[in-house]
């Protein structure tokens, strides 16, 4: 018996079809979870797995749930804006019955492979969802796991995205690798193939300037584009391993819009402290609003230090450069505002220059009348 093993195709319809045609005569496939967001086609791969797959040989990943529960996938922090931004994407293009179909898989399943007893997850048994077990993860971790579930003779996992085979006293343990979005620093589409009770590790090739064009007409904003691109084209790597510096060299050089790459830079900077404005509920909206405004009251009060307001002490100075880096930080708070209230840099600028306009009018009037209803329109 000859079994494709496959996990994490992520939207990704050209590496999963490269896969396929590499490996035409097998007698099943188990694929490991994930088949939708960060890819351009999420919709194209549920329907072959409805069509292709039983349920049994299915597993559920956490993007998958996340996608038919309407859910966050809990992704690590450098890929949260990636996975929110392409889980409205999945969300818009999967039909009802594609998430009733996601939201339905089970997420641990048991069976034997000829005399072999088997078990697959997306992640761990334990928390067969979720849970990340780095390849440099101590040997006690993977005991206890095993332990839990009785030692089978093959344990699959997906989820990490790294293709790994790792024998424990009598189970082996596999991880195929990601067909969609490989992570090891190879961008081909990794997969596994299990024959007879032997395990081989494999690649596929396919044209992931393929994959990258399918982004037009997604609607996905270009700086996140950008980013799953790299990671394509390069089997893992993200743009945010580079400094600051280096960040903004590169989205500025391909998106040479200042206001524009202010709002990039600032959107990094909050995912990295787990702020994600992309998904917030109106109760989260309204506190960091307050959280934002509370900040910026104790920067004004700064800036107003690197004035000589104490008029009875003749030491103070006019501290000029901090006065200046006390405004950045000003304007740190504002974009996030912006954000918070989901102004995008465009927005912003057109409702900078129609206040702008009323803010004239009303100078010209003398300030005579107090009357909001000029603001209207903004």
């Amino acid at each position: 018996m000859k079994i494709l093993l496959i996990a994490d195709i992520h939207g990704n319809w050209a590496a999963l079809q490269a896969v396929l045609a590499a490996e035409p005569d097998v007698d099943q496939i188990l694929c490991l979870g994930d088949l939708v967001n960060y890819g351009p086609r999420p919709a194209e791969c549920v329907a072959w797995a409805m069509k292709t797959l039983t349920s049994d040989w299915l597993i559920q990943g956490n993007h998958d749930r996340a996608v038919g529960m309407d859910e966050d996938p809990r992704s690590s922090v450098p890929y949260k804006a990636l996975a929110a931004a392409t889980q409205e994407l999945s969300k818009r293009v999967l039909s009802t019955e594609m998430k009733q179909f996601l939201a339905g898989l089970q997420p641990l399943q048991r069976f034997q492979l000829d005399n072999a007893i088997c078990i697959a997850c997306h992640a761990v048994p334990s928390e067969p969802l979720y849970e990340y077990f780095p390849q440099n993860s101590p040997v006690t971790l993977w005991e206890s796991e095993l332990n839990g579930v009785n030692y089978p003779d093959f344990l699959f996992v997906g989820h990490t995205h790294l293709p790994t085979k790792t024998q424990f006293h009598r189970t082996l343990i596999v991880n195929p690798g990601s067909v969609g979005q490989p992570k090891d620093g190879d961008p081909r589409a990794a997969y596994a193939i299990w024959k007879d009770g032997e395990v081989s590790l494999r690649r596929a090739e396919y044209d992931v300037e393929q994959t990258i064009q399918a982004y037009r007409g997604t609607q996905l904003e270009p700086h996140i584009v950008e980013v799953l691109a790299e990671v394509l084209r390069t089997g893992g790597h993200l743009p945010f391993d580079q400094n600051p510096y280096e960040q903004f060299n590169a989205y500025f050089q391909k998106h040479p819009d200042k206001l524009a790459a202010i709002f990039f830079l600032q959107k990094l900077l909050n995912n990295r402290i787990g702020v994600d404005t992309d998904r917030m509920t109106d109760a989260e909206r309204q506190q960091w609003i307050l959280n934002y405004s509370r900040g910026m009251t104790q920067e004004v009060s700064e800036l107003t230090d690197c004035v000589p307001w104490k008029w009875w002490a003749s030491y103070q100075k006019f501290d000029k450069q901090n006065a200046r880096v006390e405004i950045v930080d000003l304007l740190h708070f504002i974009i996030s505002l912006a954000q918070v209230m989901e102004i995008t840099p465009d927005e912003l600028f057109e409702a900078y220059t129609k206040k702008h306009r009323v803010n004239l009018a009303r100078q010209e009037s003398g300030y005579t009348v107090k009357d909001e209803s000029d603001n209207k329109h903004i």
